[in-house]
């Protein structure tokens, strides 16, 4: 079956997403390739996005399809006509390899892209962001971790905004290209700026620290996210790290309820938690699935903060950030209003109805301490039946067993139903609740999408759903 999958009509937009889906990795993808149990069917979760590159490789990959096919059967037409075995074997040959060949000679146009357009297009892009940013007067911030980038990132700007013009780069914008684009798009007028930083490779956050010469930074955690290309935990925290030595004399904010991010930082007044940072003192903590409140304390200022973000691993942050504005000048009326505007954002820890139930959507999270994170929420939930379902991690590498067999073990005490997506962590995470003594209810699903699109007959009145993590196509 998955052999003939390789003639499927759709072979050439199939190896196209591919490429997409591995954000154009030649080595992810081509694993991709060779694992994939049916290669005309591998867009399941997401379709192929038509960009200008997707289009012109889509065309490559249908002429290569084409060409592949012609020469067996000139190869077949030679055989014939000298009536030649070997001629004829070197045509079957070419046809049992066709699908191989196809996916493996999409490189070349590819390659061909990247040196002939692509990077001297990029080399230009960034070079004239580099200028822009430099040259702006704005205060800039950069933000680097494993985890909890984009959510900080993204209620600093709010709480800013109170006070200050802030301009913050959007989503996952987090490369060298995607911060270039969005420093295209400043006008100047901006106070603020906020750049999140994404790491994949030993030395991508060093490079995004020389574009955009940030003034102050905050490192937001360190776990298991990335062990796939990083190999090395050690590696992961050094590349990290790189923030705090691009800035040797300026303000780092440090998450301390990251063990690894402890351990590295040592003794530091800017180390934040839920107790405080910098002579913050938090009091009078609650938590709810209406959000979070608290006050913080410095000498003779209190701030009375109230955010509808979920969680109690949300105080370190938005005390670190209470501590950011107030550096930046913010009064405290001004800081309390921003907090106020802040709330759950898509896809993370974000709560809504279903069918009578609360439904917590946390699908992009996806690493070991968000799990946690969610966990505890869903433990101190008021609820008919507390219902856990995921997929598991990707990108856990050589961790991949063990962070699986920790989550079950994790979510056993917790959940009275769990639901698992059939792949390969599935049995990891089985081990897990079954040394831990699970006794509750326990669901594999082989076909998520069919579940998520039908949850709503699946919960009843009274219950919270937790939907933790998202698994892309290109993971078995």
């Amino acid at each position: 079956m998955r052999y003939f999958s390789g003639f499927s009509p759709r072979l050439a937009t199939s190896l196209v997403y591919m490429l997409q889906a591995t954000e154009y990795n030649l080595g992810d993808y081509l694993a991709w390739f060779w694992r994939a149990p049916n290669l005309g069917h591998v867009q399941v979760r997401r379709q192929l996005k038509l960009t200008p590159k997707a289009r012109l490789l889509l065309r490559a990959a249908r002429a290569i399809t084409l060409m592949v096919l012609l020469s067996v059967v000139i190869l077949a037409a030679h055989a014939a006509l000298v009536g030649s075995l070997i001629w004829l074997v070197a045509a079957a040959l070419v046809l049992l390899a066709a699908p191989a060949l196809t996916a493996y000679a999409l490189a070349i146009p590819l390659w061909l892209g990247r040196q002939l357009i692509q990077n001297p297009r990029e080399r230009t892009i960034i070079a004239a962001a580099a200028s822009t940013i430099q040259n702006h007067p704005a205060f800039r911030i950069a933000i680097a971790g494993s985890y909890g980038k984009t959510t900080f990132k993204d209620t600093l700007a709010t709480v800013l905004m109170s006070g200050r013009r802030v301009a913050a780069t959007p989503g996952n914008m987090n490369t060298p290209l995607g911060i270039s684009r969005f420093a295209s798009r400043l006008t100047g007028e901006e106070q603020v700026l906020i750049f999140e930083l994404g790491e994949y490779y030993p030395g991508d956050i060093r490079e995004l620290c020389k574009l955009t010469n940030p003034q102050l930074g905050i490192i937001t955690g360190i776990n298991e996210a990335h062990l796939d290309k990083f190999k090395t935990l050690a590696a992961t925290t050094a590349t990290i790290f790189e923030l705090a030595d691009a800035l040797p004399g300026g303000p780092v904010y440090k998450n301390g309820e990251s063990p690894l991010v402890r351990k590295h930082a040592g003794d530091d007044p800017l180390l934040y938690t839920r107790d405080g940072v910098n002579g913050w003192h938090i009091a009078h903590l609650k938590i709810s699935l209406d959000g979070t409140s608290f006050t913080a304390t410095r000498e003779h200022t209190t701030i009375h903060a109230h955010s509808r973000l979920l969680g109690a691993h949300q105080v370190g942050p938005l005390v670190a950030i209470i501590d950011i504005a107030s550096r930046l000048g913010l009064t405290p009326q001004q800081i309390e209003d921003g907090l106020a505007a802040t709330k759950p954002f898509e896809h993370r820890l974000e709560p809504r109805p279903l069918a009578g139930a609360t439904l917590i959507d946390d699908t992009y999270n996806g690493n070991s301490d968000g799990i946690h994170a969610g966990l505890a929420l869903l433990k101190a939930a008021d609820a008919r039946r507390r219902i856990y379902v995921t997929p598991g991690l990707v990108g856990q590498g050589s961790q991949t067993a063990a962070v699986h067999r920790h989550i079950g073990a994790d979510i056993a005490p917790v959940a009275d139903v769990v639901v698992l997506m059939q792949n390969s962590v599935t049995s990891y995470i089985q081990d897990g609740l079954k040394q831990a003594g699970f006794q509750g209810q326990l669901q594999i699903i082989a076909d998520p999408v069919r579940f998520y699109a039908n949850l709503d007959q699946f919960v009843a009145a009274g219950d919270v759903v937790l939907l933790q993590n998202d698994w892309p196509d290109n993971y078995a």
